[in-house]
C-alpha cells in the first residue's frame, strides 16, 4: 500500500467534524480512552471512539451519532500518549 493510498483514507476534517470531536471528548472517562475524527464505512467522516471494554455502560450510552457525524467504537488496550 502506497502513502497515497494511506492519505486517500483520512476524512477530510471540517468545521462540522471538529464540532463533533470537540463535543465527543467530553466523553473521554471511565471506559473510555479517546476520541478522534476516522473513516466510516462509507469513506465519510466518523468519530472513532477508542474503548477497552465495547460492553461498558459508558460505551452502551453513546449516541449512534455526534453533530450528524456516524459514531464508530474501537476496542483495544489502554493506551496513553508520550514524548
Amino acid at each position: 500500500m502506497s502513502d497515497d493510498d494511506l492519505y486517500a483514507e483520512i476524512p477530510i476534517i471540517d468545521e462540522r467534524s471538529r464540532h463533533a470531536l470537540t463535543v465527543a471528548e467530553k466523553w473521554i472517562g471511565e471506559g473510555i480512552e479517546g476520541v478522534a475524527i476516522g473513516a466510516a464505512e462509507d469513506g465519510g467522516p466518523a468519530v472513532v471512539v477508542y474503548a477497552v471494554d465495547p460492553t461498558s455502560d459508558a460505551v452502551r450510552s453513546l449516541p449512534k451519532e455526534c453533530e450528524g457525524l456516524p459514531v464508530r467504537v474501537e476496542t483495544g488496550d489502554a493506551f496513553s500518549a508520550e514524548d
